[in-house]
């Protein structure tokens, strides 16, 4: 399940104050390329993947930050669960730019690396299982607001978090990869060989 399917119900603040968050339906997501133009054949892909696992990597590492807070919020019962909310909707927000990153890769993943399409198989297992537990989260903290510290709740979050640190090692990786792969070509190129 897409979590860029969720609607909000109004602004953050203003709908958390009226009505708890909503329950968010299932939306088929579809990444459909669009037509060729003439850019596209000259276009380094391999480049562009690279550059954008960089991206992948720097959405996941926020959202284990705001995972780890959540983790952390679970240990004060007294604590409001509007703060709950708050961190939600950033790593909401956070999945949503990996899942749109995703969808992008998965526009080129016939035009990179096989080392590339795998790291991509890696992001897209990991986007979804992310996009799964934070929607199962906002479900559960809805449902029970004033026992957040008990139940799936924290394992949602802890699941959110490991899945995160997953995906920032994998994108990371690859994105010094690339860059090692790169300079090897250049000094390959400086002396002549």
């Amino acid at each position: 399940m897409r979590l860029r399917a969720m609607l909000w119900c109004g602004c953050l603040t203003a709908a958390m104050g009226i009505c708890p968050m909503q329950s968010f339906a299932a939306v088929a997501h579809t990444c459909a390329p669009g037509q060729p133009t003439a850019a596209s054949y000259t276009w380094d892909f391999k480049a562009e993947a690279d550059q954008i696992f960089k991206e992948v990597q720097a959405d996941a590492r926020d959202a284990m930050d705001h995972a780890d807070t959540l983790e952390t919020y679970i240990d004060d019962p007294y604590l409001d669960w509007y703060a709950h909310a708050e961190q939600l909707d950033d790593l909401k927000q956070d999945v949503n730019d990996i899942g749109a990153r995703l969808c992008r890769l998965e526009t080129i993943r016939r035009a990179v690396a096989p080392w590339q399409q795998h790291v991509i198989d890696n992001i897209a297992i990991t986007e979804r299982l992310m996009a799964d537990n934070a929607q199962d989260a906002i479900i559960y903290g809805n449902a029970h607001r004033d026992t957040l510290w008990t139940g799936t709740y924290g394992e949602n979050l802890t699941n959110l978090a490991s899945e995160a640190a997953s995906m920032k090692r994998v994108a990371g990786d690859a994105a010094e990869y690339a860059s090692v792969a790169n300079q090897y070509r250049d000094l390959k190129q400086e002396v002549g060989e």
